[in-house]
């Protein structure tokens, strides 16, 4: 997989409210057939980059927020953790948050990001990064992807 420069951009299509819209968003960074694949050299077992479980987690955290969010708005009683749907239970989502951890300290982006003296901080768009091509994977993953 190449890599490539890729200025960040916002994109609200993917952290809007929860609906079909954003959902399906969510749905086409995955390969058709969830992510697993084999490989004669690179994974003769049925394997899956870690990249698609790191988004599936990041998925489940933007589930459980706009679920939380929706309780908060309308001011209606959580409905306790029974009642949550799995992708949004405190297990799966404390499973995320440490994943989540560990793979952005494992690949930081080193990244250097100027500061907003207005806000005080860094926004995190309008940088320049160095990034693994979406496009190259999504041809490997294409070629190369089994039934889960």
């Amino acid at each position: 997989v190449s890599t490539q420069p890729y200025v960040f951009e916002y994109d609200g299509s993917f952290q809007d409210e929860q609906s079909p819209d954003t959902d399906e968003n969510w749905t086409r960074l995955f390969p058709q057939r969830k992510g697993f694949f084999q490989h004669p050299t690179l994974a003769k077992q049925r394997s899956a980059f870690a990249v698609f479980h790191q988004l599936h987690c990041l998925n489940s955290i933007r589930q459980g927020y706009w679920a939380l969010y929706d309780i908060a708005a309308t001011d209606r009683n959580f409905p306790g953790d029974e009642n949550l749907p799995e992708m949004s239970s405190p297990h799966h989502v404390r499973h995320c948050l440490e994943l989540l951890r560990l793979a952005l300290m494992c690949q930081p982006d080193l990244t250097v990001e100027l500061k907003n003296e207005t806000l005080g901080g860094v926004t995190g768009f309008g940088t320049e990064h160095q990034c693994k091509s979406w496009a190259d994977l999504s041809g490997f993953m294409a070629e190369w992807e089994s039934y889960g």
